[in-house]
C-alpha cells in the first residue's frame, strides 16, 4: 500500500472517531457553561455527528483501498493525508485545551 494512501485511511478513521465528539463540544460550549446541559448534548450530538461523519469516511476509505496500488491517486491524496493530520492534531490540542485549561 502507497505512503499517503495508507496514513490518509488510518488519519481519517482517527478523526471518524475523534472528530465527532470535537466538534460537539465546541457546538456546546458555544451555547451553555452549564455542565449538566454539556455532557447530555454531548452524548446526543456526538452520536448525530459521527453518523455523518463515519459512512462518508469509510467510503472514502473503501475508494481508496481499492485505489490503493494506483500512483495517480496516492499523489493527490498526500494533500488529504496532511490535512486529516492537522484535523486530529487540532481536536488533540482542544482536548487539552478544555482538560486543563478551560
Amino acid at each position: 500500500m502507497q505512503k499517503y494512501i495508507s496514513g490518509t485511511i488510518f488519519y481519517s478513521l482517527l478523526f471518524a472517531m475523534g472528530g465527532a465528539p470535537t466538534i460537539a463540544m465546541m457546538i456546546i460550549r458555544a451555547q451553555t457553561q452549564n455542565p449538566e446541559i454539556i455532557y447530555k448534548a454531548l452524548v446526543g450530538l456526538s452520536v448525530i455527528i459521527a453518523c455523518i461523519l463515519v459512512p462518508i469516511i469509510l467510503i472514502q476509505n473503501a475508494y481508496l483501498f481499492f485505489k490503493r496500488n494506483n500512483a495517480a491517486v496516492e499523489a493527490k491524496v498526500e494533500p488529504l493525508c496532511k490535512v486529516y493530520l492537522f484535523l486530529n492534531a487540532c481536536c488533540l490540542i482542544y482536548w487539552l485545551y478544555i482538560q486543563f485549561i478551560g
